[in-house]
C-alpha cells in the first residue's frame, strides 16, 4: 500500500499499455467469451441403454490411458463474467493472478484434483509439421492406422484438424461387439475428443489437431506422459493472451479455471447438496452459469475481488488446500515436469 493509499498489488497491471486492466476505463464492460462445454459422448437414456454399454467397454481403456477421470467429467456452464474479472488481474510474466491480498495462481496440484490428469511423466510435445520426415508416413495413414478411419475430404489435403463432431459420432456408433484391437481405436478417439473439447481446446472449440495422435500410438505409453502440466501450460498461455484489451475470446482448459473458482472461492460456487467427488469437476455437473446481465455481473466480481479478505475461508490458491483423504494417492510433492505443449 503507497502513501496514498493505492494498493500496489491492485494496480500493476496499469503499467502494462497493452493489458486490459490498462484499459478498464475504456472498456469497461469487456467479457471475454470461454469455450469448453462440449456435449457428453455418451448421455444417460433410459430408453437407449446402449450409450451406458458403450461406455463401459471403454472404461478400462480410458483408467490404462490415465484418462478414465476427466471422462467423468460432465457438461456444466461457465461464468463468463467471473472468469474475465479473475483474466483482468491475471499477469502474464509470472503467471499469477493479483487480487487485494497479494499473488496466487494455479498449480499441478489443482490439475491433478480438478481434472484428474496424471501430472508427473514425459513431455507433452513433438512436431507439427514435416509428419512424413519425423513418422516416416502420412498423418492420415497414421490416423487411420489409429482410430480407424479418416474423416471424409481429409485424405491428401493439409488439413491438421479433425472436427470433435466427427469424434463424437464415431463413439456414438461403436459396434457393441466391438473386438479389443477396435476398442483401443474408440478410445483413442475418446481421449482426441477430451483434448480437443474440455483439456486442450482453442478459441473455436469445434475441432482437435492431428498432432496428439503420435503421442497416442504405443497405448501403453499415453499413461507415461504429463498430460496435466500440458493442461496447465495451455490454461497459462489462454489466460495470457486474453490479458491484451484487443482479445475477446479464450483458449484453454475453462473448466478447470471454472471449477477451481468455485472450490477456492466457495461465495460463488453454485449450491451443492453432495458432498464433493473426484475429480473435483464433476461437483458442478449441470449447473448452469449466470451470464444474463453480463456487464453488471462483471462489475460486481470486480468489487468482490477488490473487496476480498484473507481470511474468507479456502479463498487463496495456496498449497495443501486440499484436505481429502485421497490426495495422498498423487504424486503432487515429487512432480518434476516442464511446463511445455509444442512450443
Amino acid at each position: 500500500m503507497s502513501g496514498s493509499g493505492i494498493n500496489v498489488e491492485e494496480n500493476l497491471n496499469r503499467l502494462d499499455e497493452f493489458h486490459i486492466y490498462a484499459h478498464l476505463h475504456v472498456k469497461s464492460a469487456h467479457v471475454l467469451t470461454p469455450h469448453g462445454t462440449l456435449v457428453d459422448v455418451f448421455s444417460v437414456d433410459e430408453a437407449n441403454p446402449s450409450m451406458e454399454i458403450r461406455r463401459q467397454m471403454l472404461e478400462p481403456y480410458l483408467r490404462r490411458a490415465g484418462f478414465y477421470y476427466a471422462s467423468l467429467i460432465k457438461r456444466f456452464e461457465y461464468d463468463n463474467p467471473m472468469i474475465s474479472a479473475l483474466v483482468e488481474r491475471w499477469r502474464p510474466e509470472t503467471h499469477t493472478f493479483h487480487l487485494s491480498g497479494g499473488e496466487c495462481t494455479i498449480t499441478l496440484e489443482d490439475v491433478a484434483m480438478q481434472v484428474g490428469l496424471p501430472i508427473d511423466g514425459e513431455p507433452v510435445s513433438g512436431t507439427l509439421r514435416s509428419w512424413s520426415k519425423f513418422h516416416h508416413r502420412d498423418i492420415w495413414q497414421w490416423c487411420e492406422e489409429l482410430l480407424g478411419e479418416v474423416p471424409n475430404g481429409h485424405v491428401g489435403t493439409t488439413k491438421y484438424n479433425t472436427k470433435l463432431k466427427w469424434l463424437r459420432s464415431r463413439l456414438q456408433q461403436m459396434p457393441l461387439d466391438s473386438p479389443e484391437e477396435a476398442l483401443v481405436r474408440y478410445a483413442r478417439c475418446y481421449i482426441m475428443y477430451l483434448l480437443g473439447g474440455i483439456l486442450l481446446p482453442d478459441k473455436a472449440n469445434n475441432t482437435v489437431h492431428v498432432r496428439y495422435l503420435p503421442l497416442l500410438a504405443n497405448y501403453d505409453a499415453i499413461s507415461t506422459y504429463s498430460w496435466g502440466s500440458a493442461v496447465l501450460c495451455w490454461l497459462y498461455r489462454g489466460m495470457y493472451l486474453a490479458t491484451d484489451y484487443n482479445v475477446e475470446e479464450m483458449s484453454g482448459c475453462h473448466t478447470l479455471l471454472m471449477s477451481l473458482i468455485y472450490f477456492r472461492l466457495p461465495f460463488w460456487a453454485p449450491d451443492v447438496t453432495s458432498p464433493y467427488t473426484f475429480p473435483l469437476a464433476t461437483t458442478w455437473a449441470g449447473k448452469r452459469g449466470k451470464n444474463d446481465f453480463p456487464e453488471q455481473r462483471l462489475q460486481r466480481h470486480r468489487l468482490r475481488l477488490d473487496n476480498l479478505k484473507v481470511d474468507e475461508g479456502c479463498t487463496y490458491f495456496v498449497e495443501g488446500a486440499y484436505g481429502i483423504s485421497w490426495s495422498s494417492t498423487w504424486d503432487f510433492n515429487t512432480a518434476v515436469v516442464p511446463l511445455i505443449l509444442f512450443r
